[in-house]
């Protein structure tokens, strides 16, 4: 007869129990090694902030010292001269000062026959602007200001003595000085 199996333990390799303590202790290392030096590392950083830093663009501001009627020009006649100040304060950064005349109705005779003179009277010699028909007022570059620059303007409107027509009996005409500040680099 043949000599029976033993059945009674594990064969090969699961039987040298010293060897496979050793195997698994070996891998527990192995993997213990690779976990400490795979995820270990110094890192070393400082960090310092620098708070309220805003940006925003300068604003383009005027103030007017007269903000009605720079001219009384109520019942002119022949040979009537009538006049007024403004002052404008840039109150912005530099910018371009520009006077227009908007809404004049050129259309009315009275326009043609009264005459105006705009003269800058803040520097030591007078500066003239404009001088001519009403009609032909337009847009005038007054010239760069600086922040808080001031500006100083008389209007003189004169009606001459010559232009004593009938016809300009009770005529009238009005306008807008529109002062505009426009940047400049």
């Amino acid at each position: 007869m043949a000599p029976a199996a033993d059945v009674s333990g594990p064969t090969g390799l699961l039987r040298d129990r010293r060897l496979l303590g050793l195997l698994i202790a070996g891998g527990v290392i192995v993997l213990v090694a690779v976990t400490v030096i795979g995820f270990s590392g110094a890192y070393f950083t400082s960090t310092s902030g620098s708070p309220g830093n805003e940006f925003a663009a300068a604003g383009m501001g005027l103030d007017l010292e007269v903000t009605g009627e720079l001219v009384d020009g109520a019942g002119m006649v022949p040979g009537d001269v009538r006049t007024g100040h403004q002052t404008v304060t840039n109150t912005g950064h530099r910018g371009r000062l520009v006077l227009a005349a908007q809404d004049l109705d050129r259309a009315r005779q009275i326009s043609e026959v009264l005459e105006i003179r705009i003269e800058r009277t803040d520097s030591p010699t007078h500066v003239e602007v404009y001088d001519g028909p009403l009609a032909d007022l337009g847009s005038l570059d007054l010239g760069t200001v600086e922040t808080d620059g001031r500006r100083s303007y008389t209007f003189t409107v004169t009606w001459p003595r010559r232009q004593d027509s009938p016809a300009l009996a009770g005529d009238s005409t009005s306008l807008v000085f529109d002062w505009q500040l426009e940047s400049v680099p």
